[in-house]
């Protein structure tokens, strides 16, 4: 799924976090805005066990 920050939004999200950036800094922190939502979407889920594998030992093949 694609979340996408509208022009509007993500002027408001500038000016509310107090950011004066050049059109290029703009740009750039656009060009990667949508991934941004996008990755902390996924890591807001519900996780098993298997999300910590380093701590895990003697897991089922199940599991994997």
């Amino acid at each position: 799924m694609t979340i996408r920050v509208t022009d509007d939004a993500f002027d408001y999200l500038l000016a509310r976090a107090g950011l004066t950036l050049t059109d290029a800094e703009k740009a750039d922190l656009r060009a990667v805005c949508d991934g941004i939502a996008e990755m902390a979407a996924r890591v807001r889920q519900p996780r098993g066990r298997m999300a910590e594998p380093a701590l895990t030992y003697g897991f089922a093949e199940e599991d994997l």
